[in-house]
């Protein structure tokens, strides 16, 4: 199977100062077309280290894909250091330039001569065209002349290997067009040879560890693999299987993927690019019920979320963030002698604002939050990170359902956590409702 290595260059990677997206979709990409993916390396604007690099990823790899370093400023080198390496000289396309200059002139602006850069390519490589922006990049299949001058010799039958440099703008849109309309295509002609299917499922309410252990018997598997991760209060585990087509690395996985969801039960909520959001908003629309927030401490980020989702003006009616004890009163009805007794952050104020919210919005589910996110305003008795979450929901028959949840965040996870864990915890308890009223304690 062909090895693939991907270099992305740019100081402003190394600093953090922009987030590097490209590598992880270009890893994903290469894995669809069966390419191994062993090396991914990030380099700022430097020619010695960008030069050793290049040479570095050619003599263990059979495709090497640059992101970054084309666009028309000093700093801008990939270009220049490919030619450097292979002793050739650069030349100017004129049909690209052509094509840089229309760009301008269709805004009438006048080009700079810097942009005159972009159309340049080593002498041998050919354009890989860019459909969305203006610096092209190159699709390079290195000769014999070239290996040799990294090292590189023919085996023992005078065969030499297929060596092929891409290279990419650093703009993830760009990228994205490139690879979609030229780049994937000529790879998989040249080097695919099957493919790696996956999924990744998600998991919320258990934790890495025990997620990991319950499956243990399953992370030892080489065809489907299956392997767990953790981060922003979730857990997933990846299964990904080999065959020569998606068709067939489906079906291997599949058995895996079944065994894993009747074992997880109401922990595993979704797949892929599933949300606890967008999973109660289908359970909703499903469902046919409406809900409204009341939220105090979380700001509007629980709103912020499943209003986030297409379509979810179906179910979301009226959401309020009522933080000041005033404005619980006059939204949400909550009586100024239950604050006065019980306080803003409490179960009881809970209650009142899922229930006030119900009524007022005529929604089928009232869902509330209230506590203390922090830094300050906390007391032994009320410390940061607790919060109290209420869901009131109205019956065609008889009495209101109510169910209530605490959380003890802790004052350690920050407040930017502790909202956001606040919300996560507020939407699955939405969701386990949802399902079955019988995951949640009345």
């Amino acid at each position: 199977m062909a090895k693939a290595e991907v270099l992305c260059i740019g100081t402003e990677l190394l600093l953090g100062d922009v987030l590097d997206t490209n590598s992880q979709y270009l890893a994903q990409q290469l894995a669809l077309l069966g390419l191994n993916c062993f090396y991914r390396v990030t380099v700022g604007d430097n020619v010695g280290r960008i030069l050793d690099c290049i040479v570095t990823a050619l003599r263990r790899s059979d495709i090497l894909i640059t992101s970054g370093g084309l666009g028309p400023t000093a700093d801008d080198l990939t270009t220049e250091c490919l030619a450097q390496v292979f002793n050739a000289p650069l030349e100017t396309d004129q049909q690209v330039l052509a094509f840089i200059e229309s760009l301008f002139a269709a805004r009438n602006i006048k080009m700079p001569k810097t942009n005159a850069k972009q159309a340049l390519r080593p002498r041998g490589a050919d354009i890989l065209p860019n459909p969305v922006g203006t610096a092209p990049g190159m699709i390079w299949r290195l000769g014999p002349e070239e290996l040799a001058l990294i090292g590189i010799e023919a085996d023992q039958s005078g065969q030499w290997p297929v060596k092929t440099i891409l290279t990419f703008p650093g703009v993830p849109r760009e990228l994205k067009g490139m690879w979609e309309e030229t780049a994937r295509g000529y790879l998989e002609k040249t080097y695919a040879g099957g493919t790696i299917w996956s999924t990744e499922l998600k998991h919320y309410g258990i934790g890495e560890s025990a997620l990991a252990e319950k499956f243990a018997h399953l992370l030892d598997l080489a065809n489907p693999s299956v392997a767990p991760y953790a981060g922003n209060w979730e857990c997933r585990l990846r299964v990904a299987a080999k065959a020569n087509s998606v068709v067939e690395a489906q079906a291997l996985a599949q058995p895996v993927i079944d065994e894993i969801k009747a074992g997880s039960g109401v922990t595993c909520y979704g797949h892929d690019g599933d949300t606890l959001e967008s999973v109660v908003g289908e359970l909703l629309s499903a469902q046919r019920l409406t809900i409204a927030l009341a939220e105090s401490c979380t700001g509007g980020l629980i709103s912020e979320r499943l209003t986030g989702i297409p379509g979810s003006s179906r179910y979301i009616m009226l959401n309020a963030v009522t933080y000041s004890a005033e404005a619980k009163q006059k939204l949400l009805g909550v009586s100024a002698e239950l604050l006065a007794a019980h306080g803003a952050v409490s179960p009881e104020c809970a209650k009142a604002m899922a229930e006030g919210i119900r009524a007022v919005s005529g929604c089928d589910i009232g869902l509330s939050v209230t506590g203390i996110a922090g830094p300050d305003g906390g007391s032994e008795e009320k410390p940061v990170g607790l919060v109290y979450l209420g869901l009131s929901v109205g019956q065609k028959t008889g009495e209101p359902l109510y169910f209530a949840r605490t959380l003890r965040l802790g004052k350690r996870l920050g407040r930017n956590e502790i909202r956001w864990r606040t919300a996560q915890e507020a939407l699955n308890m939405v969701r386990l409702y949802l399902i079955s009223p019988e995951h949640l304690s009345v």
